[in-house]
């Protein structure tokens, strides 16, 4: 089932990049793809590297099975996307490798090539920091620094997805997070915009530390002036999944897209999905799922932010394995997250403040069943009602669900069409609030002042 719920709006409508542990000169890789072997190499690899921007990593060599300095590390992003890294010293008990200048933060996949010979080496999460005299709070377990150029940007708001704070006069932000969701994101400021891996902005970080360990993930933000005037384009349920012609279909819609974007150059333009970008029993079906979605899109699309709302057709409905500790409804988003973007966020264009929420809760699905309620979760609602603590009254706001919130029922009335609809509008009480929802494939809009019960 989807949804495309459209409400009119005002007219001024990460890294998960390249990285990997110990680098040296590094460059885009390609040609030949390496043969899997498991050559005798072992070392130490942590599960988060701090590194200086071309910084020398060092790692620990086990039992003194180090590799040999031809050897090459291989970093693969999640976008599939590797970069090829000379090692720089060896000896028995350790070898050290330079960051590659383009290295970003990010999760990474690590292997070690030899030849034509390929060593899987585990992954890691990579963040470039800049050095700091800065001490964190005795509790803290992340921290950063928000930066644009070489000064810090205060007053940002930095959230794990429970905690939401601001950055100080410095632009350093703190939580004491347990680190439930694994990233930390900001909500980008008004004036300013994030880097872009492809479509995807990156206002995101993954945390790579246990829950008790310290770890630093900062952000950089680059002005870009008043965007007073600016555009918002919604894409509601394209389901890609390489059938029926619907690659055919979105190349159609990608011409008319970057026709309107051609269109409107004076005017700054965004866009923001509604969910159902994939089709979950395509992932397994037909081997299409995100990655093969962002090539896709990036390959038709480019120069412009897409932020991103799930759908249900975005979540993993064959959950294998155990459903872990904090349930199904957070392990059916697992790789969304890891692959596009928290499930809800905010962020900040022009004088609107723009939230993005999930109402597809998946907390019933146990493996090969799509048994999934349209709700809001507590914890997203407290999360919304601390993000907003942060918004003055007179921000308009835009949020996007996939689920639509009213849905038709004869004539011009309408019902609430997602659970906590009431709690919902208990946090939003007092500001000016228009929905954009996906879901439903057909487009009507809808006061709430009118007949809706």
């Amino acid at each position: 089932m989807k949804k495309n719920y459209f409400c009119k709006l005002l007219a001024s409508i990460l890294l998960v990049g390249l990285g990997c542990v110990t680098l040296v000169q590094c460059g885009g890789s390609g040609g030949e793809t390496p043969v899997a072997d498991e050559f005798d190499v072992s070392f130490v690899l942590p599960s988060r590297i701090e590194a200086a921007p071309e910084g020398l990593i060092e790692f620990v060599v086990k039992d003194g099975k180090a590799p040999l300095q031809s050897d090459v590390f291989m970093m693969t992003a999640s976008d599939g996307i590797s970069f090829n890294c000379n090692i720089e010293s060896v000896s028995s008990d350790k070898f050290s490798v330079r960051l590659y200048k383009s290295a970003t933060s990010g999760s990474y996949q690590v292997f070690l090539k030899r030849g034509q010979r390929k060593k899987s080496c585990g992954n890691t999460v990579l963040s470039i920091v800049k050095s700091i005299d800065f001490t964190p709070d005795k509790n803290t377990t992340v921290w950063g620094v928000v930066t644009c150029g070489d000064k810090g940007v205060p007053d940002v708001v930095v959230s794990d997805g429970v905690l939401v704070t601001k950055t100080d006069s410095k632009g350093i932000y703190q939580l004491p997070s347990e680190k439930k969701w694994n990233y930390v994101f900001i909500s980008v400021p008004s004036g300013y915009e994030v880097p872009s891996k492809g479509v995807l902005p990156q206002f995101h970080a993954y945390l790579g530390a246990d829950a008790s360990s310290i770890e630093r993930q900062d952000f950089e933000l680059t002005y870009v002036g008043d965007q007073s005037k600016h555009k918002m384009l919604f894409l509601g349920d394209m389901h890609l999944a390489n059938r029926t012609n619907d690659k055919a279909q979105f190349a159609v819609f990608a011409k008319d897209f970057n026709s309107y974007r051609s269109n409107h150059k004076s005017e700054k333009v965004y866009a923001m999905t509604l969910g159902d970008m994939t089709w979950d029993i395509y992932w397994y079906d037909r081997s299409y799922s995100f990655p093969q979605y962002l090539d896709e899109i990036n390959g038709q699309v480019s120069g412009i932010q897409i932020f991103h709302t799930m759908g249900n057709h975005d979540n993993d409905y064959m959950l294998k394995g155990a459903i872990g500790t904090f349930g199904a409804d957070y392990d059916a988003s697992a790789r969304y997250v890891r692959e596009i973007a928290p499930t809800y966020y905010s962020f900040n264009i022009g004088k609107v403040h723009y939230v993005v929420l999930d109402d597809i809760d998946c907390s019933k699905y146990v493996g090969g069943n799509r048994d999934y309620v349209k709700t809001f979760t507590s914890e997203q609602l407290e999360w919304l009602e601390k993000d907003l603590s942060y918004v003055d009254k007179s921000t308009p706001l835009v949020l996007t669900t996939h689920a639509q919130i009213f849905s038709p029922v004869a004539g011009d009335t309408y019902k609430t069409a997602v659970g906590s609809v009431s709690q919902l509008f208990d946090v939003l009480k007092g500001y000016n609030a228009h929905f954009v929802t996906g879901h439903t494939h057909v487009i009507y809009n809808i006061n709430p002042t009118e007949s809706a019960r």
